[in-house]
């Protein structure tokens, strides 16, 4: 057999021949066997050596220590190490296995981590932007990586790695199982479902809706019946609504949250009913009427000839917009959302209490003294009693001649409860009154006149 020459520092290649637990030993064709301890094998140290080594394997080693007494040859892997695990990595590139390793260093443009005893450099452009934003945490972490490059130059070795392949096809498989379970459940949904579902985004004039992987659209216009300016004011984000789906296009979802409330309209007509008197707003003056608001985007018609009992009252022309008025409802009809009001209903009709008739003589009380005669008040109601009307004699100044609370006699010329007109005359009072006394004259003249002469000497007869 021949001797080698052994030296330390030497590399050697040697046959297992004999296998202890904690020690193994070679034949490095030496006067003496070499041996490696179980800390000198590998990096962390293996718990023992059966099961992992057997004989005649072939294991090289360098020559750590040479001793003659007691003759003995220490043998150490340890230094290969790194070489074999970097031919080892230089396999991995080749058949772009995904390994795990520890991230040991954050650097300015990316991070060191330790595989197999080498440092692996992974750039900040090929890690997950999800990683790049917790960074300053990865320290100590273990991360799968792909080693795209492994190099030497001398004794400078270069090894690079990236998760760009593993990042993207996780998310490629998170996308396509989004897309499954979205369509599974969009399957599931119909036109007219009812469903419960989280404020996912804010815009302008809508909210997206999610529901688990479905999202659906909301509009401002069917947020509410009433009018909303800013859907803002309405919704805030990650809020839970009910929404009811009421168009289904392919995967767009149109929702409405209108559609499950009450109009103003069916709210008010439940809560209102004909004869019911109302506070409202004059919202809109039109040739026939008013709009009235009677509550919240709910608006009736008070039509010209529910003003007033008086067809003289002319409302419309002192009534301004937003005018608060009471009125009492006479039609509600929901299916035409048509709300009927009247003015006059509330009030007192005092027409219905005259029983004066034209050419009756009636007591009324002056309320009013102008220079074109009076105003009076006759069973509630007015009346005018021209100067023309006041008295057989010219009067200059009525006012001369009456006040306010005089109470006087008058003649109904004219008592038109359509117009809701009474004019009265106190002259034709008078007239009648004189032509009363002359005709009780006259009566007297005519009794005298059949007088015979012997009514005149009757008594004189009978002697």
């Amino acid at each position: 057999m021949e001797i080698n020459t052994l030296r330390v520092g030497q590399i050697v290649e040697g046959t297992v021949i004999k296998i202890e637990e904690n020690t193994i030993y070679l034949d490095v064709q030496y006067t003496t066997e070499g041996k490696i301890h179980l800390d000198n094998y590998s990096k962390p140290a293996p718990s023992t050596f059966i099961g992992l080594i057997e004989e005649g394997q072939k294991v090289r080693a360098r020559v750590q220590k040479i001793t003659d007494d007691p003759a003995q040859i220490l043998l150490s892997r340890l230094p290969l190490l790194q070489e074999e695990n970097f031919e080892k990595i230089k396999t991995i590139v080749e058949n772009k296995e995904i390994v795990q390793a520890k991230v040991r260093q954050i650097k300015d443009k990316g991070i060191i981590l330790s595989y197999l005893g080498n440092d692996v450099f992974l750039p900040y452009s090929l890690l997950d932007f999800e990683l790049v934003k917790e960074k300053d945490k990865l320290k100590g972490r273990e991360l799968d990586i792909l080693i795209i490059e492994a190099t030497q130059r001398g004794r400078s070795k270069r090894i690079v790695a990236s998760r760009k392949p593993i990042f993207e096809k996780a998310r490629q498989e998170a996308y396509e199982a989004r897309l499954k379970a979205r369509q599974e459940e969009l399957e599931l949904i119909n036109t007219g479902d009812v469903l419960k579902g989280k404020v996912d985004k804010l815009e302008a004039h809508a909210a997206t809706i999610r529901f688990d992987h479905v999202v659906g659209l909301l509009r401002i216009s069917q947020v509410s019946h009433y009018r909303i300016d800013k859907i803002e004011d309405v919704l805030d984000l990650g809020q839970e609504i009910e929404v009811k789906v009421i168009k289904k296009e392919g995967n767009r979802l149109d929702l409405s949250m209108k559609a499950l409330q009450k109009t103003p309209y069916r709210e008010f007509y439940d809560t209102h009913g004909v004869g019911d008197t109302v506070e409202g707003t004059v919202f809109q003056k039109l040739p026939f009427g008013i709009i009235v608001e009677v509550a919240r985007d709910v608006r009736g018609l008070l039509h010209k000839n529910e003003y007033s009992w008086n067809p003289n009252d002319n409302f419309d022309s002192y009534v301004k917009i937003g005018d608060s008025l009471s009125l009492k409802i006479i039609q509600l009809d929901l299916k035409k959302q048509k709300i009927s009001l009247s003015k006059k209903a509330i009030e007192d009709n005092p027409w219905k209490n005259v029983t004066v008739r034209r050419g009756d003589v009636t007591k009324a009380t002056v309320k009013e003294v102008t220079k074109d005669g009076l105003t009076v008040e006759v069973q509630g109601v007015e009346g005018t009693i021209l100067s023309s009307e006041l008295s057989m004699e010219k009067i200059g100044r009525p006012e001369d001649y009456f006040a306010i609370g005089d109470e006087v006699e008058a003649l109904v010329i004219e008592a038109n409860r359509e117009h809701w007109t009474m004019k009265l005359s106190i002259r034709r009072v008078q007239e009648k009154q004189e032509r009363s006394s002359f005709e009780q004259y006259l009566e007297d003249e005519e009794a005298e006149d059949k007088i015979t002469i012997g009514d005149l000497f009757k008594d004189d007869l009978k002697k």
